[in-house]
């Protein structure tokens, strides 16, 4: 007999017929709707569900590979997840989502090795083709986006979220444009970029584009150079680039995609540093309230100086830099967690509470007290950007951190 809509028990079966198969897609969506609507259940995995901790992995990924993964082959990081299994994946498998450096409290059986611990994605939770309108309580906080400000040379402030689109303004012989996707380009004239470009250092008039709190914003820069910007970020460039290098100063966090110049370095300052380029893609995290400036090499080559002491050090793909008192260059396994942000989820990998909750206040601009001892938990795992804040705070919920929103400040408590 069924279980009644809507009960425990029904949850508990649905999650069961998703772990063998036998799942349809009219009980996806109820599956689906029910997780998101707020409910707070645990599945227990049956006994006889798998033998060993790598078998309950094996399991639970073959059986995410046969549902889940589109007909055609895509990245392991581009594919789109239906809704009924991002929440079967983060309630049934919270071990393997979440894990916890203290002994004492116990997240599942499952618990693998931190050095193996995987990657659980749920990001598009609704693929694009289905994605539906939902209401968020009153009391919750929706997801940051596209939002920013740009402050002209001569001290114009043009709101860019609320701008059309189309042209914004002329400056310097070009048009400040605003795509039908968000983008912030600079179109050049008749005359080019190369006529701009022989403007003097001297001439030159510089832009900033800031994002607050809960917004993030692309640009295309004179020289074709494509920049995303994190929350609570700025970058002040000029209007064209100079006939000598091409320099931008960077605060917060930023994804680049240099524009290839082999007679213009391609140069960033940030907080103690500057990163020197031709032609390349890299993240900087250089926000005030972050230990370290962190630079993420994901293509080509960049310097990586110390403006303190000038000591330098060239980055490889796939290598970070650390800057605190002196430059720390480490080997990543992967380099997704870097750009995470970019592609719109987070990512953290034996994460502290605090590094997790900073992320956690920028985007949803609120803020983080700590009520009695700051949790020791570690976090690892994928949880999408678009969720509203109090669907994150659940999620994070299952390593047995407990939270209390109240206005828009998120208590942290034990």
């Amino acid at each position: 007999m069924m279980a009644p809509l809507n009960s425990d028990a029904r949850y508990q079966e649905l999650a069961a017929k998703w772990l063998n198969n036998t799942i349809s897609e009219k009980e996806k969506e109820e599956f689906s709707s029910w997780y998101n609507s707020g409910q707070d259940s645990d599945y227990s995995l049956p006994p006889d569900y798998a033998g060993s901790d790598e078998e309950l992995k094996a399991r639970i990924y073959a059986n995410i590979e046969t549902q889940l993964a589109p007909p055609e082959k895509v990245n392991r990081f581009n594919r789109k997840w239906y809704p009924a299994a991002a929440a079967v994946l983060i309630m049934i498998s919270a071990g393997l989502y979440f894990y916890t450096d203290k002994p004492d409290e116990k997240l599942a059986e499952a618990e693998p090795p931190k050095s193996e611990q995987p990657l659980i994605e749920t990001r598009d939770l609704q693929p694009k083709a289905e994605a539906k309108k939902t209401s968020i309580p009153a009391h919750d906080i929706v997801a940051g986006n596209d939002k920013a400000v740009l402050t002209l040379g001569d001290g114009t402030r043009i709101i860019l979220d609320d701008a059309k689109t189309g042209v914004l303004a002329n400056q310097d012989g070009h048009s400040i444009l605003k795509t039908a996707n968000g983008e912030l380009v600079y179109s050049f004239g008749s005359a080019g970029p190369e006529t701009a470009s022989n403007i003097s250092s001297q001439d030159l008039n510089f832009n900033t584009i800031e994002t607050p709190k809960g917004g993030k914003f692309q640009v295309r820069l004179p020289d074709g150079s494509r920049v995303w910007l994190n929350a609570a970020s700025s970058l002040k460039f000029p209007t064209a680039f100079s006939r000598s290098k091409r320099e931008v100063e960077l605060k917060g966090e930023a994804y680049f995609e240099v524009a290839h110049d082999a007679e213009k370095i391609f140069e960033v300052i940030t907080r103690n540093q500057t990163v020197q380029v031709l032609g390349t893609h890299f993240n900087i995290n250089a926000y005030a309230d972050e230990p370290s400036v962190n630079t993420t090499l994901l293509e080509g080559s960049v310097r990586i100086s110390d403006l303190r002491t000038n000591n330098s050090q060239l980055l490889k793909p796939g290598e970070q830099a650390k800057l605190t008192e002196g430059i720390e260059v480490v080997n990543l396994k992967n380099t997704t967690e870097s750009i995470a942000w970019k592609d719109g989820y987070f990512q953290f990998n034996d994460a502290d509470i605090q590094t997790v909750m900073r992320q956690i206040e920028r985007w949803y601009d609120v803020r983080i007290r700590y009520e009695g001892q700051i949790p020791t938990q570690r976090f690892g795992g994928e949880i999408e950007r678009s969720l509203s804040l109090l669907q994150v705070l659940k999620v994070l919920e299952k390593t047995k951190v407990h939270f209390r929103l109240d206005g828009r400040e998120v208590i942290v408590m034990r």
